[in-house]
This record gives structure tokens, C-alpha cells and sequence, in this order.
């Protein structure tokens, strides 16, 4: 875990990266903004979408349609393949997501994940899958780039 905190829950709690932090290129300084809009409600696990009011990025997961070209392929350390969608653009986003876990022995959170964007679900073959992450992705997709 990190020394210093990535920042403050609105209910005081802090919030620490992990060692093999999950956090997307550009998110990290948009953080102590984000988290401090989220209430914990002493929950275990937070799942947020905080908008932020104004664009702060590129969003790379994407609502697709029926004329898009899809592609799958495995991404490194993932156990199935990925959606992606060919010849589009990430949008422009105002949005933070942030996956957050209490920690067991201090009232604290640890940030899972965090990334630019609007809250995605689960891929329908990770272990975390919910009743929506097939309906979810076969709307979605990630913009397909050469340099994964």
C-alpha cells in the first residue's frame, strides 16, 4: 500500500493505492476531486461513477452499434477475450470511475481500480460477472489501438 493517500471519501475515510495498482493513465489527479464527492455508507466495496461537470478525458469503453466493426482478442492477464470496436475514436468524457475495497484491519479503502469513464461492468468471464456484464458488453466496447 502507498503512504500517502490518493485522497478522502466525503465521509472521511482515506483512500490508498495498492501494490500492483489498477489505475488508468491521466485518473490519478482527478481523484481527490472524485472521491471526495463519494459517501462510503459502510459499504465493503464502493462501485462509483462520479461526473465531474466537465470533460476530463478520453473514455476508452464505448457504446457500439450494429455498423461498427467488432473484433475479439485477449488482452495480457485477462482470462477471455475483449470486445473491442475497429475504426472509432475514445469519446470525450467527464466522468471518474472508481472501484474501491474496505480494508480489513483499518478504516480505510483501497483503490482496486480507477479510470476515465463511465462505470462499465465486469467482462461476462471474469469472475466478478454480474447479471448485466453480457447485456452490458455486447452494447460496449473498448476502442481497438495498436499499442494495448
Amino acid at each position: 500500500m502507498s503512504d500517502e493517500p490518493l485522497g478522502q471519501l466525503a465521509s472521511g475515510e482515506y483512500v490508498f493505492d495498492r501494490p500492483r495498482s489498477h489505475m488508468h493513465s491521466g485518473v490519478a489527479p482527478l481523484l481527490p476531486e472524485a472521491l471526495a464527492w463519494i459517501e462510503s455508507r459502510d459499504r465493503n466495496v464502493i462501485i462509483e461513477e462520479i461526473d465531474l461537470g466537465r470533460i476530463v478525458g478520453k473514455k476508452h469503453c464505448i457504446e457500439t452499434t450494429e455498423n461498427d466493426r467488432i473484433i475479439f482478442d485477449q488482452r495480457p492477464g485477462r482470462k477471455g477475450l475483449t470486445r473491442f470496436v475497429l475504426d472509432r475514436e475514445p469519446e470525450d468524457c467527464s466522468s471518474v470511475s472508481v472501484i474501491l475495497k474496505l480494508d480489513d484491519h483499518a478504516d480505510i479503502y483501497i483503490c482496486l481500480s480507477a479510470y476515465i469513464g463511465t462505470r462499465s461492468e465486469p467482462e461476462p468471464w471474469d469472475a466478478y460477472a454480474t447479471p448485466e456484464s453480457e447485456s452490458f458488453w455486447t452494447n460496449h466496447a473498448l476502442v481497438w489501438e495498436r499499442l494495448q
